[in-house]
């Protein structure tokens, strides 16, 4: 079989309704696509039962699937591709195949710099991510982020200003198909990264945005980056799952510090509390990036035991605030009740170490809610927590 043809079977099996970026993963770890569409059209389901998958593919021809993305200017990246992001190839949570529009190689041998922060952004919090990104782009970094309004957006619009002859190009990772522009707002400098830069995605064409979608999305913005630093966030913001995926992959987070008085600046306030690097121009960026690359550990916190309490706000919860008493009369755990954010947590995590981004596309918590509840799980020995992950117990 040619590239082309693994590529279009690729595209093929992302589309199918009932197929995730995570089956499609489990079903790529020892197979080619060609192989597993054929055992698909075939009735021979590689993964066990799955005649949904079985149903869906039958009516799709993987060429014209391949002609769509063609037509629509999207090439799609398997990882063993030259255009596959480096970062990407040997990171856990890397994508079984990847979209994208621009010039995707851009990020090959430059640093990258992931600015996110909130979407109701304050005056001062746009400033500042636009003035990072500029003066990042400047000193030919890439500035990843998420092409969302607020500080994503401003990122993006200070790195597309730069004047000098060699600026870093900006790089985006969207949640929704590359063919959807989202949110509409954004038109004008998605179309401007995409021509001097590059968007990915691992959506395939026509995905709408979702809120699970945007979790999932994070973990590849940081796995990307040699440093996240977050401008603005709220205690629940998702820009906390961004900066704890990156931790979890020994990757430098940075905190723009704010006014106390600012309910924007809550969430990076709290992450300089629990240890993160202050960012105050984009001269501490280059500082981060250059301990970074070189291994060495500097000032940075040990970003893969980083815990995210005051970020999220847990460490100004009242003395009466206790966790909820998981143990029966008689001693023996009982479970959460049916529904609750806890009880979901707790149904989402199994055996085996289980990670934030995989509890939040389960459940469709928020960051803080999730992270609670699996504090709440381990007071009362129903789970087990280690570096960024929990288990039962």
């Amino acid at each position: 079989m040619t590239a082309d043809r693994r590529r279009a079977c690729a595209a093929a099996l992302i589309g199918l309704p009932s197929m995730g970026p995570r089956r499609l993963a489990r079903l790529l770890s020892a197979r080619h696509p060609e192989e597993v569409w054929e055992q698909l059209v075939a009735g021979c389901h590689p993964d066990g039962p799955g005649d949904d998958l079985t149903r869906d593919a039958g009516s799709v021809d993987p060429d014209e699937v391949a002609a769509g993305y063609a037509a629509a200017g999207v090439v799609v990246l398997l990882p063993d591709d030259d255009g596959y992001p480096d970062r990407l190839r040997h990171d856990p949570g890397a994508p079984a195949v990847l979209f994208a529009t621009g010039r995707p190689s851009c990020l090959a041998g430059r640093p990258a710099v992931a600015i996110v922060g909130t979407r109701s952004a304050t005056p001062y919090g746009r400033q500042m991510a636009q003035e990072l990104g500029g003066d990042l782009a400047d000193a030919g970094v890439v500035v990843v982020s998420g092409l969302a309004k607020g500080i994503d957006a401003a990122a993006h619009t200070g790195a597309l200003r730069t004047e000098v002859g060699d600026p870093g190009p900006a790089v985006a990772v969207v949640g929704t198909g590359p063919d959807v522009v989202y949110p509409a707002a954004t038109a004008g400098l998605w179309g401007e990264v995409a021509r001097k830069g590059a968007i990915f995605s691992e959506a395939p064409l026509g995905t709408q945005p979702h809120p699970g979608v945007f979790p999932a999305r994070n973990r590849i913005i940081a796995a990307l980056a040699d440093v996240v630093v977050v401008v603005e966030c709220h205690h629940q913001g998702g820009s906390l799952y961004t900066a704890e995926a990156a931790a979890r992959r020994g990757i430098p987070v940075g905190a723009v510090p704010g006014s106390v008085k600012s309910r924007a600046s809550e969430g990076t306030n709290g992450l300089l509390v629990d240890g993160c690097t202050p960012i105050r121009d984009a001269a501490d960026v280059l500082v981060a990036i250059s301990l970074s690359t070189a291994g060495g550990s500097g000032s940075h916190p040990p970003t893969d035991r980083l815990a995210l309490t005051a970020a999220r706000g847990l460490d100004r919860q009242p003395p009466s605030s206790q966790p909820p008493q998981l143990t029966g009369s008689d001693g023996v755990r009982s479970k959460p009740a049916e529904g609750s954010p806890t009880r979901q947590v707790l149904d989402a995590v199994e055996s085996q170490p289980t990670s934030l981004e995989t509890i939040l596309l389960r459940t469709g918590l928020s960051v803080g809610a999730a992270a609670e509840a699996c504090d709440h799980l381990v007071d009362s020995g129903h789970l087990r927590s280690g570096g960024g992950w929990w288990s039962r117990s």
